[in-house]
């Protein structure tokens, strides 16, 4: 009789839970060859990658793709990185090498890297400091282990001959301070930074030969030193300033001339004193003796004085000053931005009235030096005043003009035949000014002195207020009591004056790419007669939401209560818009006014007013005019930074947008504003919170309550492999006893 064992398939359970387990380590193991296997295959391949941030933060841009593609010579990354380095320095090494290796994919081999470490490396660190002008940075160590200073490099230069371009420490490195006390360290925006290095070393000068040959006059470096009498912190200057004239010399060949002073006796003193103002130095009070250490470089009549009492200074860094001094002589090498913007400087009268008081009169803080100093990373910026007798100087590529207020005639003028000269103009321009006096917001109305000027060109700058119902929250400071006293917070409120452009109200998108917003603070709107522009291109750029609507009561700015939308009256309303064309001048039948002329001295002939003759019809040019002056304002930018920094970053942003787009300079634009600002969550509406909120709570419950019942079900249809078991074993005993 044949022996029936009772097992399903014929082997004891715990076989076949061996075998199981054996099918699955080796179903893994084939898995994870596979998955070794594919990648290896794909190594090679740069080209598929998937990035899925709504800006695709992670993904090159077209304009630097393209600018990758058309490059027809090498162009040479050297990144200074220490090993020994601050801990929240080091993890951004990785992210750097992944995009360099990017560029160098695209580029198909033109773009070369390196990553070097002088801190070990003497040669490294020769090449770092004298080549490129690259120094160390100190930061401090503090941990379990070890605390301290450690002077580490964090720096990459990007090279094309023997051209350059340095990014250290200050222009990579983002830091933002968290709440707890501790820092968040990220990269600021290196595409945007190598991409302009690239396009600057590229199609900027390709030799120091090249930018001689562009300068106007012949070149000369003259260096008044004392060598034997320099202190010992300053005794590798004057051989820094030998080598870099040196190195200049073989490049410029007659165009350039080194000369040195030594000014050791008195006939010396007094003539370098009579032609350069140069005296003689002293490190402090303290000091023994005193040196001469000034460095001059004179470009035809025009000369500039060298900072040469630098600690530590190399080759390399005194040969890029000099160059970059050269640069703003040659025509075309970089552009200039001319500022113009109201003089924070108290009035004289109120000056010597506080004087003869006995007080000691405090000048206010400057208005607009941060989009100068964020500007000035990428352009040559200069201060103009339009009330001068020569207006805008001729140099200026493109005139910004910041809070206009009661401009006189000549002003007008001077910026009316800058315009006619095929200058392109940008207006920030209001009808309102803010004003923080005692703690307190005012709103005051102003005149801007352009509004007849403007207005033959078919814009009317309006006076009056937008207000939106998309909007950014004003900061309320707010005094708490508290167990531990009074505690000073700050309460955000809805303020509809802080109009937030967003989605379609960025309606250019080649000024406004890759801005998630712009901020306009009591801006006023701006409204176009279309029969004045109809010889003109206008274009819109920005514009309020749907829900926006105007006032011009002022006593309301005042409060954070917050205004219902007049249903009736909402409506988009233009923010700022440009015209491209060719522009008739307000002075054409007019004439000149006269210029302010200064008295002459008793004794000589009056100096007569000259004799001017307005331009009529300027070249195709272009004029943009943004209502509202306050977005770019430090002292608004300060307040508004309580509310989590507001779209200052953006601003600054978009004001470079629209001068690379005014010059026709669109490559970068879309890569500037790569996460410059805060992405918000749109606010909801009641109804629709409540009914999220709902969501949050029923779904989860629904789940849970699925998921019990399902495992209730699965234990009471699942039979042990304990009772199978011993169910199997009696059938077989039976079995064999019959």
């Amino acid at each position: 009789m044949t022996e029936q064992t009772g097992f399903a398939g014929g082997q004891p359970p715990i076989l076949q839970r061996s075998k199981l387990r054996w099918s699955l380590a080796l179903t893994l193991l084939l898995v994870a060859l596979n998955l070794v296997a594919f990648n290896a295959l794909l190594a090679h391949r740069t080209g598929l990658r998937l990035d899925l941030t709504q800006e695709g933060l992670y993904s090159i841009t077209p304009a630097t793709s393209r600018l990758l593609a058309s490059l027809d010579d090498d162009v040479l990354i050297h990144g200074f990185f220490s090993q020994r380095t601050h801990p929240k320095l080091a993890p951004l090494v990785p992210q750097i090498e992944d995009l360099l290796s990017e560029y160098a994919a695209l580029s198909q081999g033109r773009v070369k890297y390196e990553f070097l470490d002088p801190s070990s490396d003497k040669m490294a660190e020769q090449e770092a400091n004298d080549r490129f002008g690259v120094n160390s940075t100190p930061f401090r160590l503090a941990s379990k282990y070890e605390s301290g200073i450690v002077n580490a490099y964090f720096a990459i230069v990007i090279q094309r001959g023997d051209q350059y371009e340095r990014y250290g420490f200050d222009e990579l490195i983002e830091v933002e301070r968290l709440p707890d006390g501790d820092a968040d360290v990220r990269l600021r925006n290196l595409e945007y930074d190598l991409t302009r290095a690239i396009k600057k070393v590229v199609y900027g000068f390709n030799s120091t030969a090249d930018l001689f040959a562009q300068v106007e006059g012949p070149v000369r470096l003259i260096a008044i030193m004392t060598p034997d009498s320099v202190p010992e912190i300053l005794s590798q200057v004057p051989e820094a300033i030998r080598t870099a004239a040196q190195e200049l010399e073989d490049k410029g060949g007659d165009k350039f001339d080194y000369e040195e002073i030594n000014p050791a006796d008195e006939v010396l003193q007094a003539e370098v004193a009579r032609m350069y103002g140069a005296g003689p130095m002293s490190l402090g009070m303290f000091s023994e003796g005193n040196f001469y250490l000034y460095g001059f470089l004179q470009v035809g009549e025009s000369l500039q004085q060298l900072n040469l009492v630098v600690e530590d200074i190399t080759p390399g860094a005194l040969r890029e000053a000099i160059e970059s001094a050269l640069k703003r002589q040659a025509p075309g090498f970089l552009k200039t931005v001319g500022i113009v913007a109201p003089s924070m400087e108290l009035p004289p009268e109120i000056m010597a009235q506080l004087q003869m008081q006995g007080r000691m009169p405090q000048q206010p803080p400057p208005e607009f030096q941060e989009v100068k100093q964020y500007l000035g990373r990428d352009y040559q910026v200069a201060d103009v005043k339009l009330e001068t007798p020569d207006g805008v100087p001729n140099d200026v590529d493109i005139l910004l003009v910041l809070k206009p207020k009661n401009l006189n005639e000549r002003a007008l003028y001077n910026l009316d035949q800058y315009l006619m000269r095929g200058g392109r103009v940008i207006l920030c321009a209001s009808r309102f000014e803010t004003q923080f006096a005692t703690g307190q917001l005012q709103v005051l109305p102003i005149k801007t002195g352009l509004e007849e000027w403007l207005a033959g060109y078919g814009i009317d700058l309006q006076d009056t207020l937008v207000l939106d119902d998309r909007n950014q929250p004003l900061p309320i400071p707010e005094v708490r009591s508290t167990v531990l006293g009074n505690i000073r917070t700050w309460t955000l409120r809805p303020y509809p004056y802080l109009v937030e452009v967003r989605d379609d109200g960025l309606v250019n998108p080649q000024v406004t790419a890759r801005l998630n917003a712009v901020g306009i603070y009591w801006g006023s709107p701006l409204v176009m007669d279309e029969e004045k522009a109809a010889d003109f291109e206008v274009m819109d750029i920005l514009k309020s939401s749907q829900r926006s609507w105007t006032n011009s009561n002022l006593i309301s700015t005042g409060a954070a209560s917050y205004e219902v939308p007049p249903e009736d009256e909402t409506q988009p309303h233009v923010l700022a818009l440009a015209l491209g064309g060719r522009f008739k001048s307000y002075f054409a039948e007019r004439g000149a006014p006269a210029a302010d002329v200064q008295p002459s001295p008793e004794g000589e002939e009056p100096v007569l007013p000259r004799a001017e003759v307005p331009l009529k019809l300027s070249p195709e040019t272009r004029l943009v005019v943004v209502g509202n002056a306050a977005f770019v304002s430090d002292l608004v930018g300060g307040l508004l930074s309580q509310a989590g920094g507001g779209f200052f970053a953006e601003n600054l942003a978009f004001v470079e947008n629209l001068i690379d787009w005014t010059t026709l300079d669109n490559d970068l634009v879309s890569i500037r504003a790569r996460g410059a600002g805060t992405r918000r969550l749109e606010r909801l509406e009641r109804e629709s919170e409540m009914v999220v909120e709902g969501v949050n709570y029923v779904i989860p419950t629904l789940l849970l309550l699925a998921l019990a019942g399902y495992r209730f079900w699965q234990r009471r249809h699942t039979i042990p492999v304990v009772a199978v078991a011993a169910t199997g074993g009696a059938g077989a005993q039976r079995s064999r006893e019959s």
